[in-house]
């Protein structure tokens, strides 16, 4: 699942369309034989979602780098403190794959809330919730 993130697939479809294109290099990624549809579906049914706590390390480490590299730069206008902007976006997604996530009666999706520093494009805080909740109520 890393692989499909890493390349920007869309669905289980395209990933097995992407795997398959290049069948013969599949050992490098760590596959031993053929990847399927059912087999991501299944993988991802079984999945622990709090094995995402790497990500999210992850992510939080790398944040931390970057926003020490944009310490010093001047923006624009001149001022005594750090100055945020907030973006609340809602991704939608297909509510099959995603029945935790309902947001409709037909339709699942989450909101991503970030909050960047204007010193530079790097966020200072990202939160996943749902799709339902507002921006004013995310703040504290």
């Amino acid at each position: 699942m890393a692989f499909a993130q890493l390349t920007f697939r869309e669905s289980l479809r395209d990933i097995e369309d992407c795997l398959s294109a290049r069948s013969d290099q599949l050992y490098h990624l760590g596959f031993r034989s053929r990847v399927c549809r059912s087999t991501l579906a299944d993988a991802n049914q079984v999945r622990d979602w709090r094995i995402l706590r790497i990500y999210a390390d992850l992510a939080t480490l790398l944040i931390k780098r970057a926003r020490g590299l944009y310490a010093g730069e001047q923006i624009e206008v001149e001022l005594q403190q750090s100055v945020y902007a907030l973006d609340s976006t809602t991704i939608d997604l297909c509510l099959n794959l995603f029945p935790w996530a309902r947001f409709r009666s037909t339709k699942a999706a989450i909101k991503l809330h970030t909050l960047l520093d204007l010193r530079g494009p790097i966020p200072s805080f990202i939160e996943i919730t749902g799709a339902a909740t507002t921006s004013t109520h995310w703040i504290r």
